[in-house]
C-alpha cells in the first residue's frame, strides 16, 4: 500500500537532495570519487541523484565514478534514449548515464518477485508504463527483473566473489543473478 509513495519519494529525494548534496561535497572536495549503490527503491534514489547533480557534469567532470543498481525497483527503460515501442518517448533518466564516469551495473533475477510481479502489477494499476504493448509484463517490469533495457547493455552471469567482469566506462552491464539471487518466498521472492 505504500508503493506509490515510496517510489515517488525515492525519485524526489534522489534528484532534489542527494544529487545537490554530492555537488556540494564535490565543491569542498574537488577530487571526490563517488560510487553510487542502491537496492530496490534505493536504486531508484541513487539513479535520480544523477538528474540532481549541479552543472551537468559529464565524463571526467562528474564526481560519480560508478552506478550499481541491486534489484532495482523502477522501470528497466528508465535510462533509454528511445523506448522500443515509441521512439518519440524516452525514459525518465535518458542521458543521465553520461553523468557517470565509470561502469553502469545492474543485478537481476527472475526469482525476485517484488520487481518481476509486484512492481509491474502496481505499475499497471498506476498507469505508469514505458514499454512494448505486445508483452504486458515486459511493459511494466522493473530493472531488477531483467536489467537495464534499450541501452545496448552487455550481459553476463553474476559470479562468486572471485569473478572478474568486463567493466567499461559509460557501458551498462546487466549481471544475471538467476543462479545466485534465489532465496526468498512470496510475496517478494529473492528480493
Amino acid at each position: 500500500t505504500t508503493y506509490w509513495t515510496m517510489k515517488s519519494r525515492a525519485g524526489i529525494i534522489g534528484q532534489n537532495a542527494l544529487g545537490p548534496l554530492i555537488g556540494q561535497i564535490q565543491t569542498l572536495v574537488p577530487g571526490l570519487r563517488v560510487h553510487l549503490l542502491g537496492h530496490s527503491f534505493g536504486a531508484r534514489l541513487v539513479s535520480y541523484s544523477l538528474a540532481g547533480l549541479p552543472g551537468n557534469p559529464v565524463g571526467a567532470q562528474s564526481p560519480v565514478k560508478s552506478l550499481f543498481l541491486l534489484q532495482g525497483a523502477f522501470s528497466h527503460f528508465a535510462f533509454a534514449d528511445a523506448l522500443p515501442f515509441d521512439t518519440s518517448r524516452k525514459g525518465d533518466l535518458a542521458g543521465m548515464a553520461q553523468r557517470v564516469d565509470g561502469p553502469l551495473l545492474t543485478t537481476h533475477s527472475l526469482k525476485d518477485l517484488a520487481v518481476g510481479t509486484a512492481y509491474p502489477l502496481a505499475s499497471v494499476i498506476a498507469g505508469q508504463d514505458a514499454s512494448d504493448a505486445t508483452d504486458v509484463m515486459y511493459r511494466w517490469e522493473g530493472m531488477g527483473h531483467d536489467g537495464a533495457q534499450a541501452v545496448n547493455a552487455a550481459g553476463t552471469a553474476l559470479g562468486n566473489v572471485q569473478t572478474k567482469y568486463d567493466f567499461a566506462a559509460g557501458r551498462w552491464l546487466n549481471l544475471d543473478g538467476n543462479n545466485i539471487i534465489v532465496n526468498g518466498g512470496p510475496p517478494s521472492g529473492a528480493h
